[in-house]
């Protein structure tokens, strides 16, 4: 049994829109003539997958520190914290495929995000240490 549900679903959540990322980027590959494994050659092809790197880049930061703050904050405000960043994810990517120049507002978001959780688990791991 998963304690951690809105966790797990925040989790599942953000794989699914990676997913959605990979597809646009292979759509996106076959519409603008973009053959693999070029990653260059046509502007909203390169902003596309600029958005799907950088989603991954942020993705392997954020779900480990998500899932180390569940024990501190719990399942709740980790979830939540966790939708935060997949809504900053969201703008970020819309801004970037607009203007790649308007894109700071969606990446403050997922960087206060992650960095929430990051110093949330830094202080479970630190009162952890101090207990023992």
């Amino acid at each position: 049994m998963i304690m951690a549900k809105l966790t797990a679903l925040v989790t599942v959540a953000a794989i699914l829109y990676i997913f959605f990322l990979t597809g646009r980027v292979g759509a996106l590959r076959g519409k603008t003539g973009v053959a693999a494994p070029a990653t260059t050659g046509d502007p909203i092809f390169e902003r596309a997958f600029r958005v799907h790197m950088n989603s991954l880049e942020q993705l392997v930061v954020f779900l480990p520190v998500l899932w180390l703050s569940v024990s501190v904050i719990g399942d709740a405000w980790s979830g939540l914290i966790g939708t935060v960043w997949l809504a900053g994810r969201i703008v970020y990517a819309s801004a970037y495929m607009k203007d790649p120049a308007k894109r700071s507002a969606g990446m403050l978001i997922t960087m206060a995000a992650t960095m929430t959780l990051a110093v949330v688990s830094l202080i479970g791991i630190g009162r952890a240490f101090l207990a023992t």
